[in-house]
């Protein structure tokens, strides 16, 4: 391990200290309830810290309650996750002001800031597209390396080393390797591998 990272994760655990009453109460509430209030309060009261401090603070609060979070991450001021059943790998990025729901992220996937990855597209439709009293949630996956421009809204699942440009709105699943954009987004190029990597460096 780099003393870099070794420095790092130093910090990390010390952020962890600092929250564990936070992730304690979070754990507790899923225990005995199906409700997500006090981990929504938590979410939102480290969302406002600033600087270093609260990047720190937000990583090591979703890695103790998020379903499956890598402590190597890095959630910009104002972001909030709103459901504890998204999944986060490493070296995951959001830029601010963020919202995201149920949701599978992959490793090396960056959001830039105002995003939004609602719980699917159909959260207050039955099967039969009628309004209903009850709210159900689907997962939207974003794939390996995805990069997600300013203002974009995820409803589907975005493929491995795609890019979703700014302001773009997903409604159908866009393929791996891909630029989608538009309200409702397209396919606007294919990109090979090493295209995918060279336009999200």
């Amino acid at each position: 391990m780099s003393l870099r990272k070794f420095l790092k994760a130093a910090v990390f655990t010390v952020s962890l200290i600092i929250v564990l009453p936070l992730v304690a109460l979070s754990w507790m509430e899923k225990a005995l309830s199906r409700s997500e209030n006090v981990f929504n309060t938590f979410a939102q009261l480290v969302a406002i810290v600033p600087g270093p401090v609260g990047t720190y603070l937000r990583a090591a609060y979703y890695y103790g309650v998020l379903d499956k979070c890598s402590w190597e991450t890095h959630f910009g001021f104002g972001s909030v996750f709103t459901h504890r059943g998204a999944r986060v790998s490493a070296n995951v990025s959001t830029g601010m002001y963020c919202i995201i729901g149920h949701s599978t992220i992959e490793s090396g996937v960056r959001l830039a800031s105002r995003v939004s990855i609602p719980s699917g597209k159909r959260q207050h439709l039955d099967d039969s597209g009628q309004m209903s009293s009850g709210t159900r949630y689907e997962r939207v996956a974003l794939g390996r390396n995805c990069w997600v421009g300013e203002g974009a809204i995820i409803m589907a699942d975005v493929g491995a080393g795609s890019i979703v440009s700014a302001g773009a709105v997903v409604l159908t699943d866009a393929p791996a390797e891909t630029i989608v954009g538009g309200n409702p987004a397209k396919v606007v190029k294919t990109l090979n591998s090493s295209q995918a990597i060279q336009e999200n460096s």
